[in-house]
């Protein structure tokens, strides 16, 4: 059954965050240490602001945040941090030249309940965003994927193994355990 007032959800709106995501985010953070003081980080499907502000306490003053969404955020901007509501391809005409020491998503595409259809969606998502990598992501940098696991994804996965240095799976804690998503953890980017 779908619980959506459990117990992560009531711990983020007790702390005032915007919402749920600051755990899987804080799990990803405390296991990986991907985002350090001074990085430059990229943040894909950032609305509603669950992780903007975290990232923009680790990478702190030296440090920037690009966030993008086609929704609007809910929170306020941190000084640190630049947001742009548009898509994709639209972006590439605000980013700045220099390339990102970490890209992260966790984006979801818009649910319709029919499970292929759904899985089908997140991949090519999270496939979008890794064909980025050569224009946007430094040497050695890292990127963060959501996605829903199938038989499909096994391509996107050996991509990744073969580009970074180290690959892992996790499903944060924080997830619903009615959810199938598994975030893809891929450290040292060997191009770029």
């Amino acid at each position: 059954m779908f619980e959506r007032k459990d117990r992560f959800y009531k711990q983020a709106k007790k702390e005032g965050h915007a919402s749920r995501a600051i755990y899987k985010l804080l799990e990803i953070q405390k296991k990986y240490r991907m985002i350090r003081s001074g990085n430059r980080v990229l943040e894909m499907g950032a609305a509603p602001g669950g992780w903007l502000p975290q990232i923009a306490e680790w990478v702190g003053p030296k440090g920037h945040v690009f966030a993008i969404d086609l929704l609007p955020l809910k929170i306020l901007l941190p000084t640190n941090a630049t947001f742009f509501q548009t898509d994709f391809e639209t972006m590439r005409e605000h980013l700045p030249p220099q390339k990102f020491d970490t890209i992260l998503s966790d984006i979801s595409p818009n649910l319709s309940g029919i499970r292929f259809r759904d899985t089908h969606l997140s991949l090519e998502i999270a496939k979008n965003i890794f064909s980025f990598c050569p224009e946007w992501l430094c040497r050695g940098g890292n990127l963060v994927l959501k996605t829903f696991p199938s038989e499909e994804t096994q391509e996107l996965r050996k991509e990744l193994k073969q580009n970074f240095g180290e690959f892992k799976t996790l499903i944060p804690e924080a997830t619903r355990k009615e959810s199938s998503e598994v975030y893809f953890i891929a450290l040292g980017y060997k191009n770029g």
